[in-house]
């Protein structure tokens, strides 16, 4: 079958018309290495220039005028006449601290929504006060600001030891006596006080759980933990006052390991008990730290707890920013225009870096077919970014930022790359099981291989991870015992390397995963995508769970992008269902029995029922599309963003 690659309208979407940026690297071509070391040496140079202008002064004067005009060109003009640096140099250093204070604005704003949550959920507050994390604070959070967990997770960290920070430079030695010390040991409790709090928990949850009309499963499992905390008291008890009275490194993961250890000596080894033991730890301390602790947040000044922009700023890692429009030390032919129409034709333009009392250096710079394409389709380019490169190579690095609608960046060749490769056959609901990287990585519920590349990029990511990186730091240990520290040195720098090309491999697959999705929506004429929404956070996890959920190409990101890919080509809107994830790995498709799933046994695993050998992947595609789905609102995509 020979499918059509004919031009859709591009008035399917509202999105189409609205225009966005797209950042490329491109190649610097010189003519010989030492020409290269010497641009290179000119770019560092400059890149030293932009970071001393960005003093302490300066970046608080930009602070007070961005609140007066938050507009970027009226910001870099003013500021500029205000330092008397204009223009050059300086619009490139000021570009990247109006980006820094912008970043500075919106983190004042979530810290403030932040304690706000905090101080309405006193159990919530007390847990970020204690262990510098919430599990309720961070999935409210995550759904209300639809931001990633990770990033809610570093901020609630950040603001605590901020926090902390300026409560100390404050109120210095009365800190120590009437406030309560945020990172100090913990207030001292006694075995009465823990015993209180076990009553007082499961009283207080026996009653807030007796108003629902039905309890959940996972309501249901933590009362019973809680009973089972107030029956084995008499070995709880001693171990809680035991961890509470001591200090730790990391109070999360010390307690994790408690949670361990409790549900080990009370002879229940499979339960998962890190719940309650921290909700009983947050009842003890209850009475300690809520008649001070709401009252140092109601007084805190956000402005004054989130940092200034380039407090640690790293020497010289800014790139130099070329407005079009303006004369800069690194020269190029034309402005925007007549750059773009130079790439139509011949593919690539030049760059000249002057220096006094020395020779002016030219180099070329070329593009890539896929950003020559993008021009041809209409792109524009924006803006240039230079910045130096690092030992040994020392090769500088250019970006361009092109900017047009969407319809410019949209590309199909490699999708009808997929298409080709994708079994003939309608089916108008596919289920999508993600799982870690390999063979079964993306599973759907009617039999597609995966592509060559695909699995060539998960094997060697396989590779990686279980030969190359065990041998490399076995080696490194040895040459530890040996003293030797050139040797030391040369085998961290190919770790880094291993590590570099590993996490490329990764950011590999969740570039091509949208185009084979959508490829195989477009073949089988798919009209309903249904996925799982995992939820599942492996910090502080370790083995075999925490491997397979980091090796996860799981992003909403990938789903979205497949389905905005699928829409356009065939021509009417494909829906985006989430499932709940629950039991679709263990029971079984065909029958309803429960798979046996013991060590080793991830992709084919016996059913009780029926006795038969199952694919736990293929099952679980099957099972998710045949549940009922949630529908996720498609934001806009892609996005108008670099």
């Amino acid at each position: 079958m020979v499918i059509q690659t004919a031009s859709k309208p591009q008035t399917f979407s509202p999105s189409t018309s609205k225009r966005v940026m797209r950042n490329y690297q491109v190649v610097l071509k010189c003519v010989d290495q030492s020409q290269r070391e010497e641009i290179n040496q000119r770019i560092r140079t400059l890149e030293e220039r932009q970071h001393i202008l960005l003093t302490p002064q300066v970046i608080k004067k930009a602070v007070e005028l961005y609140k007066t005009n938050p507009k970027e060109r009226f910001f870099t003009r003013k500021l500029g006449k205000e330092v008397g640096k204009n223009p050059n140099i300086a619009e490139s250093a000021f570009h990247w601290l109006y980006v820094a204070i912008k970043g500075k604005i919106d983190k004042e704003q979530k810290v403030q929504g932040l304690l706000n949550f905090l101080l309405k959920n006193p159990q919530q507050l007390l847990e970020w006060l204690i262990f510098g994390r919430s599990p309720y604070t961070e999935r409210s959070l995550e759904n209300y600001w639809r931001l990633r967990r990770r990033y809610i997770i570093n901020l609630l960290n950040s603001t605590r030891l901020q926090v902390d920070s300026y409560w100390r430079r404050k109120h210095k030695t009365s800190y120590f006596t009437n406030f309560s010390q945020f990172n100090a040991l913990l207030p001292t409790c006694t075995q009465p006080e823990i015993l209180q709090a076990i009553d007082d928990a499961l009283s207080y949850y026996n009653h807030e759980f007796s108003l629902l009309p039905h309890l959940t499963r996972n309501q249901k499992a933590f009362l019973a933990k809680l009973q089972l905390l107030k029956k084995e008291q008499s070995t709880v008890v001693p171990f809680l006052t035991s961890w509470i009275n001591s200090s730790h490194t990391s109070r999360w993961k010390s307690l994790k390991t408690l949670a361990e250890q409790l549900a080990k000596l009370i002879g229940k080894p499979s339960r998962k008990l890190f719940s309650t033991v921290r909700l009983i730890v947050v009842f003890t301390l209850f009475d300690h730290y809520m008649q001070s602790v709401p009252q140092l947040l109601k007084g805190l000044p956000v402005t004054k707890v989130v940092p200034l922009p380039f407090k640690r700023k790293k020497k010289g890692r800014l790139p130099i920013k070329l407005l079009m429009k303006k004369d800069y030390v690194i020269t190029r032919q034309g402005n925007a225009k007549e750059l773009t129409d130079q790439i139509k034709k011949q593919g690539w333009t030049e760059l000249g870096f002057p220096r006094k009392g020395k020779q002016k250096l030219t180099a070329q710079v070329h593009f890539p077919s896929k950003a020559s394409e993008y021009i041809r389709n209409g792109a524009h380019i924006k803006v240039f970014q230079v910045s130096s490169g690092q030992a040994p190579s020392f090769k500088p690095r250019v970006d361009v930022v092109l900017e047009g609608i969407h319809a410019c960046f949209h590309s199909n060749t490699l999708l009808y790359h997929y298409v080709a490769q994708v079994p003939r056959k309608k089916l108008s609901i596919l289920g999508v099981d993600i799982n870690r990287l390999g063979q079964y990585m993306v599973a759907f519920n009617t039999p597609i291989p995966l592509t060559q590349d695909l699995l060539q990029l998960a094997d060697h990511y396989t590779h990686l991870s279980d030969k190359v990186l065990p041998e490399l730091t076995k080696g490194l240990l040895r040459k530890r015992k040996e003293y030797d520290s050139h040797g030391c040195y040369k085998l961290k720098g190919e770790l880094n390397r291993v590590y570099t090309r590993r996490h490329r491999i990764l950011r590999e697959l969740t570039r091509l995963l949208p185009h084979f999705l959508a490829a195989v929506m477009v073949k089988k004429k798919c009209k309903v995508l249904k996925i799982e929404r995992l939820t599942v956070d492996p910090t502080g996890t370790k083995g075999a769970l925490a491997k397979a959920i980091y090796t996860m190409p799981d992003s909403l990101f990938i789903y979205k992008k497949a389905v905005w890919l699928a829409s356009l080509e065939l021509c009417y809107d494909v829906q985006l269902e989430a499932v709940l994830p629950y039991h679709t790995s263990t029971l079984h498709y065909g029958c309803g029995g429960v798979l046996t799933r013991q060590s080793g046994q991830y992709d084919v695993a016996p059913c009780k029922k029926c006795g038969q050998q199952v694919n736990t992947h293929n099952n679980a595609s099957k099972n998710i599309a045949s549940l009922t789905g949630t529908l996720l609102p498609l934001d806009p995509f892609p996005s108008s963003y670099v």
